[in-house]
């Protein structure tokens, strides 16, 4: 686990196209149907940074039902108008990545193309679930169709 917080950390520090990793200075809104360099799992698509969110709730199945897992951290590759963003679950498990533009919010799509998406956690303690369907990014991801407001729940289990 310390080896994937570290990759996503380590994605964090670098820029997808070429700015600085943490803007020094308000930035200007970037014009929508700009092409970018890909991010995993987009291929060559052209995206286009849209006014929608990402929620959700980071859980584990228990014999009670599900239990939110406070702490969890959800990394968007293409979420917010500078990209590489995180959110930190509260907790009740619950993660936001805003879609207001006029704040530096929203999330770069294409039309069709699910959106990668990682979930990582401080605490050791979990993991993805069995049979999980494989992404091309590897264990951690998930990839989500993203068309306006979007609630996508991540389930993790113990280890």
């Amino acid at each position: 686990m310390r080896v994937f917080v570290a990759i996503v950390l380590a994605l964090s520090m670098c820029a997808c196209h070429g700015g600085t990793p943490f803007p020094t200075s308000p930035t200007t809104t970037t014009p929508p149907n700009v092409p970018l360099p890909p991010a995993p799992g987009f291929g060559a698509a052209t995206l286009t940074l849209k006014g929608v969110s990402l929620s959700g709730v980071v859980y584990e199945l228990t014999p009670t039902g599900r239990t939110p897992i406070a702490g969890a951290i959800v990394y968007c590759e293409p979420c917010g108008e500078e990209t590489h963003t995180f959110a930190t679950a509260d907790d009740n498990g619950f993660y936001h990545f805003s879609g207001d533009r006029a704040r530096g919010g929203g999330v770069w799509v294409a039309a069709g193309v699910p959106t990668p998406i990682a979930v990582g956690y401080y605490n050791k303690d979990f993991q993805d679930p069995p049979g999980l369907p494989a992404v091309r990014q590897g264990p951690g991801w998930r990839e989500v169709l993203i068309d306006g407001d979007t609630i996508f729940d991540i389930e993790l289990v113990r280890r």
